[in-house]
C-alpha cells in the first residue's frame, strides 16, 4: 500500500509541481506517487484489484489477509451500493474516503465518531433535502431508514423542498384546515381561493426509525430558488408540524432540538411541544428566528415545568413582548426548572418591563447561570408598571428602572449567575454606575457591556471587577490568567506583597476577599472609587421556592445587610479566608509581614480611549 489515505490538494501542488531543478541532491522523493510504474505488479495485486473491480459483496474482507485488505480498501470504488457496503466494512478509513469524495467540504465536529456515522447522518440528511413530496414513496423512505437508522445519531436538515396544494381542491373543512391552517372563522376571498400553498415531505416515517437519534437541527426553507422565488416557498404550515411531532414522539432519546428560520407560530410550537411530552432526556431546546407570540411562549414555559432535566433554552429573534416575559420569568422559580442557560436576545419587543420581570427571578431563586438578554429594547427611564415581587421602601408609585431592578438582582442576593450579555441596550445614567457597583459585588465572571448605554467609567469598572473574578476562579484552578476583558487594556489586583506568579492555591486565598477601593485611571486622571453597599429604596418578595430554609433574615425580604446572607445557596459560597493565617512571600522566596487589618486592597483600571 503506497499510502492510506489520500492527501490534501495544497500539499499535491506545493510538493508535485515543483520545478525539476528544486532539490537535484534529493534522491528520495516519497511525493512521486508513479515511482513503481515500470515494476511488474504481483499475482495478489492483480487479483486485488480484479476482486475490487466487480465486487458485489463477496469474497467476504475477513477471507483475505491484512495486508491485501488494505490495498483492497483503498482501491475499492466507492460508488458500490450502499447496502453492500454497509453490510461488509466497517474500517474507518474507508469511509472517510467515502466522505471526503462525495463531500469536498471541511468537516467539523466536537465530539469523536466513527466516520461510518458521519457518513450516514449526512448522506440521510441529503435525501431528505433533495425528496420531492410528489414523489414521496413511504415504502422507500422505511427501507432508507432500516439501513441508515442505526448510525443516525445528529441530523441536520437545512432544506425542505415543498410541494404546491391548490386550495380550490379541497372540499373538506376539516383537510382544508389540516393542510392550510386556515382558521375556520377567516373570511374566503378571492385572493385566498388561487393562493397556493407549500406542504413538505412528512417527516413521521423519517424521524419515527431513528432509535438512536439524540440530536436534530430542520430549517423549513429552501436552500437554492432560482428564477421562480415565491413567498411562500418559506411556508412552515401546521401539517408539517403535526408530521413533525408524531416522527419526534418516538425518539425518546432526543436530547437536543433545534428548528430554526421558520415559519414557525404560536400553534405550531404547541404541535411540537405536544410531541415531546413524554420525552424525558430533552436537554437544549431551541427555537430562534421563529415568529413566537406570547401565546407561544406561554406553552414552552408549561413545558418547562413539566420537564426538569432542560438545561438550556433559546428564543432568541422572535415576536413575544412583556408577557411573554412573564411567563418565563414565572416558570424560572417552578420548582421543577433546571434551566441553566436562557438565551432572549434579538427580542425587542420584551423592552424593559419584560426585562425586569426576568431578573426580578433571579433575585427570587432561579437557577440561571447564563443570561443573554442583548438587543432587547431596555431604556433608561422608569418602568410603566413594577413587576410582580418588588415592593418599594418610599414610594409606590415611584417606579424603578429596569437597570436598576437588574442591578440590585445581582448585587443584593448571591445567585449562580456567572455569564451576563446586556449589550446593544440602554442602561444609561445613573443606573450605570449602580449596575457596575453591582457587578463588583457579584460572581460574575463573563460580561458582554457593548454598546449597552453605559459611560466608559462604568463599563470599566464592571469589566475589570468581571476580570479580577476570572483571574480567582482560574487561580482556584490552577491556571494563571493575566489578560482583560472588552475595553480595558490592563486590570490587575494590587496587593501588598502579593505575587501573581505565586503558588496558585495561595493566590486563590489572596484573592477571596473582594477589594473596597477601584481606583480608576484614564487619560483626564485617576480616580478612587469606594464600593459601597446598593441602596435599599425597594427589594423583593420571597418566591416560594427555597431550596434550603434559612435561620437568617433573608436579603430579599427586608433591609439588606449583607449580600452573603441570601436564601439563595444553590452554589456553595467561597469560604472566607483569614488575613492573618495567609503566609505571603516575595518573588525571592522571604517571608513578608502580616499585612494590617486596616489596610486596603485596589483595583487599578487604564483605560484607552482609541477606537478599537
Amino acid at each position: 500500500m503506497k499510502i492510506p489515505v489520500s492527501i490534501s490538494l495544497s500539499t499535491y501542488l506545493a510538493y508535485c509541481k515543483q520545478d525539476d531543478n528544486c532539490e537535484p541532491q534529493r534522491k528520495l522523493k516519497s511525493e512521486n506517487f508513479e515511482w513503481d510504474a515500470n515494476h511488474p505488479k504481483s499475482l495478489s495485486s492483480i487479483c486485488v484489484e480484479k476482486l475490487s473491480e466487480n465486487w458485489v459483496g463477496s469474497p467476504k474482507l475477513d477471507e483475505l489477509i491484512a495486508k491485501d485488505r488494505d490495498v483492497f480498501l483503498q482501491i475499492l470504488n466507492t460508488n458500490v451500493p450502499l447496502q453492500i457496503l454497509v453490510d461488509n466494512i466497517k474500517n474507518d478509513v474507508f469511509w472517510k474516503r467515502c466522505y471526503y469524495s462525495k463531500w469536498n467540504d471541511s468537516l467539523f465536529t466536537a465530539e469523536q465518531k466513527p466516520w461510518i456515522n458521519l457518513f450516514m447522518e449526512r448522506f440521510y440528511a441529503d435525501v431528505l433535502e433533495k425528496m420531492n413530496p410528489k414523489e414521496y414513496d413511504p415504502e422507500k423512505a422505511k427501507q432508507l431508514v432500516k439501513l441508515c437508522g442505526p448510525y443516525v445519531q445528529s441530523l441536520i436538515i437545512k432544506s425542505l423542498v415543498p410541494s404546491d396544494i391548490p386550495v380550490q381542491r379541497i372540499t373538506s373543512p376539516e383537510m382544508a384546515e389540516l393542510l392550510t391552517c386556515r382558521r375556520q372563522s377567516e373570511p374566503k376571498t378571492t385572493k385566498n381561493i388561487h393562493q397556493l400553498n407549500r406542504d413538505h415531505i412528512s417527516l413521521h416515517a423519517a424521524l419515527g426509525s431513528l432509535t438512536n437519534l439524540t440530536e436534530l437541527h430542520i430549517t423549513y426553507q429552501l436552500s437554492s430558488v432560482g428564477e421562480n422565488y415565491r413567498r411562500d416557498q418559506f411556508q412552515f404550515i401546521n401539517n408539517d408540524a403535526k408530521n413533525l411531532a408524531s416522527g419526534l414522539e418516538k425518539c425518546n432519546l432526543l436530547k437536543v432540538l433545534r428548528i430554526t428560520r421558520s415559519d414557525m407560530n404560536c400553534q405550531r410550537v404547541k404541535y411540537i411541544l405536544r410531541g415531546l411530552s413524554d420525552n424525558v432526556n430533552l436537554e437544549t431546546l431551541d427555537f430562534s428566528h421563529c415568529k413566537i407570540g406570547d401565546d407561544g411562549v406561554s406553552f414552552v414555559a408549561k413545558f418547562i415545568s413539566k420537564h426538569d432535566k432542560l438545561r438550556n433554552l433559546i428564543l432568541a429573534d422572535n415576536m413575544f413582548g412583556p408577557d411573554g416575559g412573564e411567563n418565563i420569568a414565572h416558570v424560572l422559580n417552578h420548582t421543577c426548572c433546571g434551566l441553566r442557560t436562557l438565551d432572549l436576545r434579538l427580542n425587542n419587543k420584551l423592552g424593559s418591563d419584560g426585562i425586569a420581570h426576568i431578573a426580578v427571578s433571579l433575585a427570587r431563586g432561579c437557577n440561571l447561570t447564563s443570561l443573554n438578554i442583548s438587543a432587547c429594547g431596555i431604556k433608561p427611564g422608569p418602568l410603566q408598571k413594577s413587576p410582580a415581587g418588588v415592593w418599594s421602601a418610599l414610594n409606590a408609585e415611584n417606579h424603578p428602572t429596569c437597570g436598576d431592578i437588574l442591578a440590585r438582582a445581582i448585587g443584593l442576593v448571591k445567585t449562580p449567575l456567572r455569564s451576563l450579555d446586556i449589550s446593544v441596550n440602554n442602561i444609561g445614567s445613573p443606573s450605570d454606575i449602580t449596575l457596575s457597583n453591582a457587578i463588583c459585588l457579584s460572581y460574575l465572571i463573563d460580561i458582554n457591556l457593548k454598546r449597552s448605554g453605559m459611560s466608559s467609567m462604568a463599563m470599566a469598572i464592571a469589566e475589570t471587577a468581571a476580570a479580577a473574578q476570572r483571574l480567582r476562579r482560574e487561580a482556584e484552578k490552577g491556571i494563571r490568567f493575566r489578560r482583560s476583558a472588552g475595553r480595558v487594556v490592563q486590570a490587575r489586583r494590587v496587593a501588598k506583597g502579593m505575587n501573581i506568579d505565586a503558588d496558585p492555591i495561595l493566590l486563590a486565598q489572596q484573592l477571596s476577599a473582594r477589594p473596597s477601593i477601584v481606583s480608576v485611571t484614564s487619560e483626564e486622571g485617576t480616580y478612587s472609587i469606594q464600593t459601597q453597599p446598593l441602596p435599599t429604596d425597594f427589594g423583593f418578595v420571597p418566591a416560594l421556592k427555597s431550596p434550603l430554609p434559612s435561620s437568617r433574615t433573608s436579603s430579599i425580604t427586608a433591609v439588606s445587610t449583607s449580600r452573603r446572607s441570601s436564601h439563595h445557596v444553590i452554589l456553595e459560597p467561597v469560604k472566607e479566608v483569614r488575613r492573618t493565617a495567609l503566609v505571603r512571600r516575595r518573588s525571592d522566596g522571604s517571608l513578608l509581614q502580616h499585612r494590617d487589618i486596616n489596610s486596603q486592597r485596589h483595583i487599578k483600571i487604564y483605560i484607552s480611549n482609541e477606537d478599537e
